[in-house]
């Protein structure tokens, strides 16, 4: 069975959640890999004012996931029950270790920091491996509460997602701290998560469940993603930081874009009984269409006040230059963080 245009719509703001999870909270994620490469305190400050915003998006795709398709939800946590049991436990570790760093005793910072370390790494790492698990028909089969995920291609698709984070998080900071570009060369990360993010790419296409295609849309946003890849190196080598920000933040919307594209007809991908569609794992029609009024009055004043927390709190610094996307921001909003520093 075909889903409705009810259904895909849901499926389709899904899948604008998640982008705005992993391009935003990714970027958090790989500043939190590289606290003990540079100032932590500055890189700290860079996303203080955002980084449990952003985590919203987490909390929103998970929710929204499970009220419009509950039998996705259902089976996403059967199959992936250990890493997703690690995920929750990785965010928990992950705010903790962001709070506290500035209370802890100097004995107390290092184990803090280690474990913002770590648990910044696990997080992407693991959602690429219950991707990867859709896409390989892993999650399907529901082995070993989610053992059967780490198949060669999701361990790939894990190590580049958290590539692509790192690279994000490299560029940010090195556009919000000038100080740290010393400590945070972008070119090798860069390339690093670019080489990862095709490999991974052509393994989980060659192990592909039986069925699964990109299609004409998932194909358009693999172009976006390699694109936003081009860009991202093409920064780092001519120490643009704007463009490396924006190209890894187009490589991971497309990335994820194309995830979902792939599995539209079928979210738990694998042949067999399964499989399971998203026809069959939707919610009714009257939950659907509540839920999208709901969506329609609340995702506008959030996405409103998302943007102002970045106008109002995340300026370019004082010396960047007056050009391109940087000179743009710095135009903007250059000055309004004076009054907390």
């Amino acid at each position: 069975m075909d889903p409705t245009t009810l259904q895909t719509t849901w499926y389709a703001l899904l899948g604008v959640v998640w982008g705005l999870y992993l391009v935003l909270g990714g970027t958090d994620l790989g500043v939190g890999m590289l606290v003990r490469r540079t100032d932590r305190a500055a890189a700290l400050r860079a996303i203080g004012p955002t980084w449990a915003t952003n985590d919203v998006w987490l909390v929103l795709a998970i929710a929204a996931t499970l009220g419009a398709f509950p039998g996705w939800y259902a089976e996403l946590l059967s199959g992936a029950y250990l890493p997703l049991v690690l995920l929750v436990g990785a965010v928990m570790v992950r705010h903790a270790a962001i709070e506290l760093l500035g209370h802890a005793t100097p004995a107390a910072v290092p184990r803090w920091e280690r474990a913002l370390v770590a648990t910044s790494l696990a997080i992407p790492f693991l959602w690429g491996l219950i991707w990867a698990g859709a896409l390989d028909g892993s999650l399907a089969r529901g082995q070993d509460a989610g053992l059967g995920l780490l198949q060669p291609e999701g361990v790939l698709a894990g190590l580049a997602l958290a590539a692509l984070c790192r690279a994000q998080g490299a560029a940010f900071v090195r556009l919000r701290v000038p100080s740290a570009r010393a400590d945070l060369p972008l070119l090798p990360g860069s390339a690093l998560a670019a080489a990862l993010l095709l490999l991974a790419a052509a393994a989980l296409t060659l192990g592909a469940a039986p069925g699964v295609a990109v299609g004409l849309v998932g194909g358009l946003l693999a172009l976006a993603a390699v694109g936003g890849l081009g860009l991202l190196v093409l920064g780092a080598a001519v120490a643009r930081d704007d463009w490396s920000l924006l190209g890894a933040a187009c490589a991971m919307a497309g990335a994820v874009g194309v995830v979902l594209a792939v599995l539209h007809h079928a979210p738990v991908a694998g042949a067999g009984p399964h499989a399971v569609l998203l026809a069959d794992a939707a919610a009714g029609d009257v939950t659907l269409t509540a839920m999208l009024v709901i969506a329609g009055l609340l995702l506008p004043p959030l996405l409103l006040a998302l943007g102002y927390a970045y106008v109002r709190f995340l300026r370019a610094p004082d010396d960047a230059p007056a050009r391109g996307v940087g000179g743009l921001v710095a135009r903007a909003i250059r000055g309004t963080l004076r009054e907390l520093r």
